[in-house]
């Protein structure tokens, strides 16, 4: 067969034909026979890549992972390193006495508040 007579039915036959006309088609076009060769190669190199392709995925997931804790202990040690606390009870105000604005003797509001 010549280029201009090139078989362009392979993909018609695979999709939407049955098994055994496929397979019929197979065994009297060479053009279809070339193509299927080609994509059973193509689907042995998908099969042979995909587990590679998997594991690189996961460690990619676990890498993140990793970085996520590394920011959080050195969140966590920085502020324990550093004195500081997430939540202190001791910075509450409860009342306007309890204020360092009322105890230099200036107005404040209820709630500890400069008052202008």
């Amino acid at each position: 067969m010549s280029d201009e007579h090139k078989c362009d039915k392979y993909e018609a036959y695979f999709t939407f034909k049955s098994e055994v006309a496929f397979l019929s088609h197979l065994k009297e076009c060479p053009d279809c026979q070339k193509e299927h060769e080609i994509q059973k190669k193509v689907s042995m190199l998908v099969k042979e890549v995909a587990p590679v392709y998997l594991k690189k995925q996961e460690s990619k997931k676990l890498s993140n992972i990793k970085k996520l804790a590394c920011c959080f202990v050195l969140f966590i040690g920085f502020s324990a390193f550093t004195g500081y606390k997430i939540y202190d009870d001791n910075y509450i105000i409860t009342s306007s006495d309890d204020s360092c604005v009322s105890a230099m003797g200036l107005p404040t509001d209820e709630y500890g508040f400069l008052e202008l």
